[in-house]
């Protein structure tokens, strides 16, 4: 099931989406997610990439987890 949510990050309105990746969990043998951010002024996404869900988890979600990415990228 894909979640959806939308968060304003330094005033950049972001879509992100995330699903559960069932045929990369079955080959790594633990949960995966893939994540896609984009915006509406791009047709590029800002990320677009399978992580660890438990990493997705430990940063209070899929948002939580964006913002720690950009920022990250931002510095």
């Amino acid at each position: 099931m894909t979640e959806y949510q939308t968060i304003n990050w330094n005033g950049l309105m972001l879509e992100i989406s995330a699903e559960p990746n069932q045929t990369f969990s079955r080959i790594a043998g633990e949960e995966y997610t893939r994540l896609k951010v984009t915006t509406a002024e791009s047709a590029q996404p800002l990320i677009h990439d399978i992580f660890s869900a438990s990493l997705i988890r430990q940063a209070g979600g899929a948002a939580g987890f964006v913002d720690v990415m950009l920022t990250a990228q931002a510095a």
